[in-house]
C-alpha cells in the first residue's frame, strides 16, 4: 500500500575542489544546505561507517562524526534496515540528511536493503536503487550495485563492489572489475580501495563463510592489482586483519577490516571463535559500536583509527599507520597501537 513522493536525482558540476557550496532543494521550505567538497590532491580522509540503521547506537555514531572534519564517507551496505518496510527508507532519509547533505556518501548494498531474494537485480534492490544512486555510469558498470571512482585528483581509486550481484568469473561484475582494476595506473594512483558487504575473512560466527564464494573468485585481481585495504560491513562488530593473501599473511596482500558496527536494530555480534582457522591473521577484533576514519597523509602513508561508541566520547580503540603497497618495497605496517580494550 506504500507509494514513494518524487524522488529526483540531479547531476552538477563541475565543482572546484575543495570548496563549500550552498544549495536548496527546489523550492520547498527555505532551508539552505552546505556542501564541502573533496579536495583535488592528497591529504584525504574518509569516514568509514558499516550496517548503519536506525537505532539510539547509530545517532551516537552520526553524532561522533558531525564532530570531525572529514572529506568523504564510504558505507559498506545495510543502509537504513529497510528489509521491504519502506517507510523505513523515508525516515533514514530524514535521519541522516544532517551529515549525508554536507559530504558525499558513497555507499554499496547490504543484504537488509534487499527487496527479496530475486535473481534480477532491479527487482532485489528497487528502492535503493532508485533511492540511493551512485555515479556508476562513470566507471563503465552496468550496474548501481558496483562502480569505482578516484578522489584527490586520482591519488586514491576506490572501488565498490556488489556482494549481491554475480562475482564469479564469467559475471558481469567480475568482468567489469578486472577491466577496472587494469586501468589503474599505480604511478599515478598511490592508493587502491575496496569496499564490499559481506567480508572475505571474518572469525566471528556471526554470517561465517558467507563471502568465500567471491572471495575465491576475485581475491587473485584485488593481489595482483596491489589493493592497500578492503573495507567490510555484514558481521556487526570490528576485526581487523593484516595483510592477506589467501589464507596466509602476506605484506602485499590487502589488510582486511570487518567494520559492520554502525548501529544497527539486530545488536552486536559478539562472539568471535578463537580456535578459527583465521585468528592467526586477526590482529584486533572487538564487539562494539563504532566508526573508523582513514587519514592517507601523502602518496605513500595512511593511519587508521577506530572509534568506539563505548564512552560519550568516541574512542580511539585501534590504530594503525600503513604503506602504500605502491611503493616498492611494501611492508604490511609501518606502526601499530592497541588500546586499553580487550
Amino acid at each position: 500500500m506504500y507509494q514513494s513522493g518524487a524522488i529526483h536525482h540531479v547531476t552538477i558540476g563541475p565543482l572546484k575542489p575543495s570548496t563549500i557550496y550552498y544549495y536548496r532543494c527546489g523550492k520547498v521550505g527555505d532551508e539552505d544546505f552546505r556542501l564541502k567538497t573533496p579536495p583535488a590532491q592528497l591529504p584525504i580522509e574518509f569516514v568509514v561507517i558499516g550496517d548503519l540503521g536506525q537505532t539510539d547506537w547509530t545517532k551516537s555514531t552520526l553524532s561522533h562524526i558531525d564532530a570531525l572534519d572529514y572529506d568523504l564517507l564510504l558505507l559498506p551496505g545495510d543502509l537504513s534496515y529497510a528489509d521491504m518496510y519502506q517507510p523505513y527508507w523515508d525516515t533514514f532519509g530524514r535521519l541522516v540528511e544532517p551529515q549525508a547533505s554536507t559530504r558525499p556518501w558513497m555507499v554499496t548494498e547490504g543484504n537488509h536493503d534487499m527487496e527479496a531474494n530475486h535473481q534480477d537485480d532491479k527487482i532485489a534492490f528497487l528502492a535503493y536503487n532508485k533511492r540511493w544512486l551512485m555515479p556508476h555510469e562513470d566507471s563503465n558498470s552496468k550496474s548501481n550495485l558496483y562502480y569505482s571512482f578516484d578522489v584527490a585528483g586520482g591519488a586514491a581509486h576506490v572501488v565498490m563492489l556488489g556482494s549481491y550481484a554475480g562475482s564469479k568469473q564469467g559475471s558481469e561484475q567480475y568482468a567489469w572489475l578486472k577491466n577496472d582494476l587494469a586501468n589503474v595506473d599505480r604511478q599515478r594512483t598511490s592508493w587502491l580501495l575496496v569496499v564490499l558487504h559481506t567480508p572475505w575473512y571474518n572469525t566471528n560466527e556471526a554470517h561465517q563463510g558467507e563471502g568465500e564464494d567471491m572471495r575465491v573468485a576475485m581475491e587473485r585481481l584485488l593481489y595482483d592489482a596491489r589493493v592497500d585495504i578492503v573495507f567490510a560491513g555484514h558481521v556487526h562488530a570490528y576485526e581487523r586483519f593484516t595483510r592477506i593473501y589467501d589464507n596466509q599473511a602476506d605484506s602485499r596482500g590487502p589488510m582486511y577490516i570487518t567494520i559492520g558496527d554502525g548501529g544497527n536494530r539486530e545488536g552486536l555480534a559478539s562472539n568471535f571463535i578463537e580456535d578459527h582457522k583465521s585468528s592467526r591473521l586477526s590482529v584486533f577484533r572487538q564487539a562494539s559500536f563504532g566508526h573508523g576514519r582513514l587519514s592517507i597523509v601523502n602518496a605513500t602513508s595512511a593511519v587508521w583509527r577506530w572509534h568506539c561508541n563505548d564512552d560519550d566520547n568516541a574512542t580511539v580503540a585501534d590504530e594503525v599507520w600503513l604503506e602504500s603497497l605502491a611503493s616498492t618495497k611494501p611492508t604490511s605496517l609501518v606502526a601499530a597501537r592497541r588500546s586499553r580494550y580487550p
